[in-house]
């Protein structure tokens, strides 16, 4: 049976490498932000940061893409287990690695509570499960500011270490943190309903990228006017309800974020469906396939070189640059392996499962006519 262009098969149901280049792509975003720095005075910085406020967004994107092709192929009573051993591997794993500097702010704690809520998300309709996004995208951030506005004195628990108290972590995830669920619940059930479409047909494809391209650009220009309105007073208050900055988790900033995010995972998949037989974006696809054990890798490596004061534009420049390279080459001669990556491989609870007995019939016992006919 041939296969569709740009797909392997997994576990029967194909995966598109185009998804695996779109996070391959999210993944080289969040190198550069992470690096930083992640001031925009001059025109040469806003080119540095292109990534800001929409690799993470991206990575989510994907995330919410690539587990619903993961509860669409497992059965009911096999989703929980699957999801709860995930979501306890990357909220354990991502506290440990907060751990290691303040420096950075590790999405790994948010990921896993999205895991767990996963199931639940993908029983609604898609209707309904758009609607919750899109109710979530408004009420969220409305949310955020009134506990702004009205308990301005208190401070904010990010980022979530092993110390962090029960409540305290709960606060910082759902409200106050660098990723609060109010709002990254937002990208995540985008996925969860950008992966009930046919990404196989091209003409969804393209109103996906065209659509997508659309939504960021009006956002953005819609949130430009009202900073131009308003004026000094646009971040504070109410009146950050109608601002776009990145990671100010605000509606037009969650639209202008999501909507690029599907435009690139769109045409990610249609240039690995036009270019199959090239290779040219064959490293974006290794990196994607790799992308947790990269992002750890590159974190580890963040707490052992960024000072405190952070680096200058020059130094960031040089050191995305090579830490970019770095997992590009690793991730390329890892894949030629053909297994999975370490943490990837950890992820799959199959490891940890004894293998199945076999059943065997002694030779010298002749078979009944029943298991003759059941043979």
């Amino acid at each position: 049976m041939k296969q569709n262009v740009g797909t392997e098969a997994v576990a029967g149901h194909p995966r598109l490498a185009g998804i695996d280049a779109a996070r391959g792509l999210a993944l080289v975003g969040m190198i550069v932000v992470n690096v930083g720095p992640v001031g925009s005075q001059s025109l040469l910085q806003r080119l540095y940061l292109l990534p800001y406020g929409r690799a993470s967004v991206l990575f989510v994107v994907v995330a919410g893409i690539g587990m619903g092709y993961l509860l669409n192929r497992r059965p009911e009573r096999e989703r929980w287990s699957t999801v709860t051993w995930r979501a306890a591997l990357l909220f354990g794993g991502g506290v440990a690695l907060q751990e290691l500097t303040d420096q950075v702010n590790v999405i790994l704690p948010t990921y896993a509570v999205l895991f767990l809520l996963a199931p639940l998300l993908w029983r609604l309709p898609t209707r309904a499960l758009l609607g919750v996004g899109v109710v979530l995208a408004l009420a969220g951030p409305a949310v955020i500011v009134a506990h702004e506005t009205i308990w301005p004195s208190l401070q904010p628990v990010d980022p979530v270490t092993i110390g962090t108290p029960p409540w305290e972590a709960a606060y910082s995830l759902l409200l106050t943190g660098r990723y609060p669920l109010l709002s990254w619940t937002v990208p995540f059930v985008a996925g969860l309903c950008v992966v009930r479409l046919d990404l196989t047909d091209t003409t969804v494809l393209r109103r996906l990228a065209a659509g997508g391209a659309a939504v960021a650009a009006v956002a953005v220009a819609i949130a430009q006017l009202a900073y131009l309105l308003i004026g000094p007073d646009a971040d504070r208050g109410p009146w950050r309800l109608l601002t776009g900055a990145a990671h100010g988790q605000m509606p037009l900033w969650l639209a202008s974020s999501i909507g690029g995010a599907v435009a690139v995972v769109a045409a990610c998949v249609l240039a690995l469906r036009r270019f199959e037989r090239s290779r040219a974006l064959g490293w974006l696809v290794a990196c994607g396939r790799l992308s947790l054990t990269l992002y750890v890798l590159h974190f580890v490596v963040l707490a052992l070189i960024k000072p405190p004061q952070g680096f200058s534009l020059g130094q960031g420049v040089l050191i995305s640059s090579a830490l970019v390279v770095t997992v590009i080459v690793a991730a390329v001669l890892w894949a030629r392996t053909g297994r999975p990556a370490p943490i990837e491989q950890l992820l799959r609870r199959s490891w940890l499962l004894p293998p199945a007995p076999r059943v065997h019939t002694p030779r010298h016992i002749a078979p009944t006519p029943e298991r003759a006919r059941q043979q």
